[in-house]
């Protein structure tokens, strides 16, 4: 008599899981487990209600409606100011591009730029009221001037100011050469930088903090900033009611080109994170982006607009598919709102020379490109210069908390307004997955021990819902 033999098989586990609830960017958060809410690969996606979507564009400037005129033809690097001018009872901006060939200003519902021959590119600027007219301040090599109504006037020659400001009526500067010193003219009198007690003259520094940096007119206050660290400075129209205090000693670099007044804070960038100074104390902000930060610091400009503090510089970190390899200047660019303390990242980008133009809460963001021959400004069109642009996200390595365990990708269900590209890195292989808005499911059948995710796309307006996958663990 013989019997059927009867085999027992068993089924494996299979449970839905969320890819991700995309809540943001931060690279202290990794999980090897799903859903993956926070990652430390992200490139021109926001997050917003639990989707990713498109982050900002960058558009030509507009001037009245229109695109402003091309500038002229540019020698070497440029620099990008802002100053105002009256016509006809209004104030309109005027804008000024300083380069190795002239300075070229254009004001608002101009047809072309206009030209000033000065044989000198000039890195340093601040506005002045003075005599009733918002003069521009700007220092180069060949020393300090003015650009007025009149044309470019001479301030001081022989003096190189790396930064300066605006306090009680004195421009206080950071001279090149004297980086243990800060100087400051006349009250009421910028031409006017003669060393005395009843008119100009400069304040030494020990030297402890590092080189003397930068200089901010922060409520009521002036803070010079060093390479290690701060003082506060009280100083009044009186030279001998001055008065100085060291108020924070840093453990790392403070990075000067990133100090941006902010509200209530003055932001800036430090070796190991962002920090918020509000006069008397310094906290770390955000640490989301150290490993991104400590890249590398070239052409860092800054500014702030919407209650975010604005950082660009250039990143030598490369990216999958060979993405961002092509080092343009400036080419990313952290958004840190302060509101919500989320952070958007842009990359493949060039936006350098920050500007905020109008109010820090309804204010236009402005800077200069190498991609366009015009300035540009920040937008909403999801496009970079009237282009898509790649959009990428990217998990960390995935085992669902069971490294040995076999596991099969089955199946996706989704929800999105524009096509995506699906992909997993899974036994040293790439699958890619092309999940259409038309669809909700995508079947797939990837079979691994652990495996990354990404997401590509291109749409000028992104809206990814959270991804769910069916995964069967095998016994």
């Amino acid at each position: 008599m013989f019997y059927d033999k009867k085999y027992s098989l068993v089924k494996p586990e299979r449970k839905k899981i969320l890819l991700s609830n995309f809540k943001g960017y931060d690279e202290t958060k990794v999980s090897r487990d799903l859903p993956c809410d926070y990652v430390d690969e992200v490139y021109n996606f926001a997050f917003k209600n639990n989707c990713l979507v498109s982050p900002y564009g960058v558009s030509v400037m507009k001037s009245q409606g229109m695109e402003i005129p091309n500038l002229p033809p540019i020698d070497g690097e440029a620099r990008l100011f802002t100053t105002s001018i009256a016509d006809g009872g209004k104030l309109k901006t005027k804008l000024v591009v300083s380069h190795l060939g002239g300075i070229e200003f254009y004001v608002d519902g101009d047809v072309q730029w206009s030209h000033i021959d000065c044989g000198e590119r000039f890195d340093a600027g601040v506005n002045y009221l003075y005599e009733g007219e918002d003069m521009l301040l700007l220092s180069g090599g060949g020393g300090l001037k003015a650009l007025t109504s009149e044309g470019l006037r001479s301030v001081k020659d022989g003096v190189d100011v790396l930064d300066m400001c605006v306090h009680y009526e004195r421009i206080y500067a950071v001279v090149k050469g004297e980086r243990n010193s800060l100087w400051f003219s006349d009250d009421f009198d910028p031409f006017n930088w003669n060393v005395s007690l009843e008119e100009g003259g400069y304040i030494d520094f020990d030297g402890s903090l590092g080189n003397v940096n930068a200089v901010k007119s922060f409520d009521n206050y002036l803070y010079v900033f060093c390479d290690f660290g701060i003082y506060r400075l009280t100083a009044y129209a009186d030279q001998t009611q001055f008065s100085m205090k060291k108020v924070y000693v840093s453990g790392g670099r403070i990075i000067s080109k990133s100090i941006t007044c902010c509200g209530e804070y003055v932001a800036f960038a430090g070796e190991d994170g962002i920090y918020l100074f509000d006069g008397y104390d310094v906290s770390r902000y955000s640490v989301k982006t150290n490993d991104l930060l400590q890249d590398g610091f070239d052409d860092v400009s800054a500014c702030y607009a919407h209650h975010k503090y604005i950082i660009s510089f250039t990143n030598r970190r490369g990216g999958d598919f060979g993405m961002f390899t092509t080092q343009q200047r400036n080419n990313t660019m952290l958004i840190f709102d302060l509101t919500d303390k989320s952070v958007n990242l842009m990359r493949g980008v060039s936006l350098y020379d920050l500007k905020a133009l109008g109010t820090s809460q309804s204010g236009r963001i402005i800077g200069l490109s190498d991609d366009a021959s015009s300035p540009v400004e920040l937008d909403s069109s999801g496009l970079y210069l009237s282009s898509p642009y790649q959009k990428y996200w990217k998990s960390g390595i995935i085992d669902f908390r069971r490294p040995s365990q076999i596991k099969v990708i089955r199946n996706v269900e989704y929800s999105i307004d524009g096509q995506i590209t699906l992909g997993i890195l899974a036994n040293g292989e790439r699958r890619e997955f092309i999940l259409s808005p038309r669809e909700n499911f995508q079947s797939i059948y990837v079979k691994a021990d652990k495996f990354v995710f990404y997401i590509r796309a291109d749409n000028a307006k992104e809206n990814v819902r959270p991804l769910t996958l069916e995964v069967d663990f095998l016994k």
